[in-house]
């Protein structure tokens, strides 16, 4: 794209990266704010250092600004430095992943299809669905991403993802559509060893006592605990973490009256059998607390869908298929 240098800032200085930025620049941003150094940016890159400092000047030429300064232990980014930075860090992140697609092509891919995934979506229908498409489409290349939906979502509509399974966003685009595709509620689970396993029709009540081990923020089980546990057990006490790492939440979980609020679909397909073994469901009676979670689902263009994708969700919908 060549436009004139009158124009509008923004476009003048796209109009100077397009045509005089590179690629090795913005690796050598990436480097430099990772460990604000030049000569470590330059080791990292296998660059040597008067090429570093010599990339980086031609950059903040190229735009007329400072990009970093320097300060009594190394480089650290300006506001503008910050700004091209986390643009440069997108850009090479979608990068990767098209080289990847692209290397499977080369090793006989036939086609390539893009996933994001919550984790509870990942186990409980991508897991099972993948196994299965793969037994049917074995040529087919697919890059799953795991992330939080308030990550994924904007990739999915800027056309970096060709799916995204997740819950129902709150906001979706025109269009776009959601759908469902597996029921699911809040369970709390405790370590097999806690004294309250194996206790039949447990009132909320009985975890007076409990420590909490917090859901991640912005997820749906989290707000369930501050929306409905909370207000029924107002003197709850929690450990100083918030986490979905199923490694720190089962170390956790060995702590004194240890509890925690998890999706039931990550749960019940945890253990070797499909019996959420790391964990033990505690009994609580029907209506203890609002357990239902929105449903489990998956997020497409609906003019643009791959038809690849329609295959795949083809095969979840036939019943004994999975």
């Amino acid at each position: 794209m060549n436009l004139p240098e009158n124009g509008p800032e923004g476009q003048v200085l796209f109009s100077r990266l397009a045509k005089q930025g590179r690629l090795r620049q913005l690796q050598l941003l990436l480097a430099l704010a990772q460990c604000g150094s030049i000569v470590r940016a330059a080791a990292h890159l296998h660059m040597s250092q008067s090429a570093a400092t010599q990339a980086l000047a031609e950059l903040e030429r190229v735009l007329d600004m400072r990009l970093f300064e320097r300060h009594a232990r190394g480089m650290r980014p300006t506001l503008a430095g910050q700004a091209l930075t986390d643009a440069a860090r997108g850009v090479m992140t979608e990068l990767e992943e098209a080289a990847q697609t692209l290397a499977a092509i080369r090793m006989g891919a036939s086609a390539a299809l893009r996933l994001g995934t919550i984790p509870a979506a990942a186990q409980a229908i991508l897991a099972q669905l993948l196994t299965r498409f793969y037994g049917l489409h074995p040529l087919v290349h697919i890059d799953v991403q795991e992330g939080s939906a308030l990550r994924l979502l904007p990739q999915l509509i800027s056309g970096g993802l060709d799916a995204l399974f997740c819950r129902a966003p709150g906001l979706l685009p025109d269009a776009f559509e959601f759908e469902p595709l597996l029921g699911d509620e809040a369970v709390v689970v405790a370590s097999h060893a806690h004294p309250l396993v194996g206790r039949p029709q447990l009132q909320l009540s009985d975890l007076d006592s409990a420590r909490w081990v917090l859901p991640s923020a912005n997820i749906a089980v989290r707000d369930i605990f501050e929306r409905d546990i909370l207000s029924r057990l107002p003197q709850a006490q929690w450990f100083p973490v918030a986490t979905m790492s199923l490694s720190v939440l089962e170390g956790l979980l060995g702590q004194p009256q240890a509890v925690s609020l998890m999706p039931r679909s990550i749960v019940d397909h945890l253990g070797p059998d499909g019996r959420g073994a790391r964990f033990a469901v505690l009994d609580l009676q029907p209506g203890s607390f609002q357990s239902a979670l929105p449903p489990l689902g998956v997020v497409f263009a609906r003019e643009a869908a791959p038809q690849l994708l329609g295959e795949m969700l083809r095969l979840w919908r036939r019943p004994g298929i999975l």
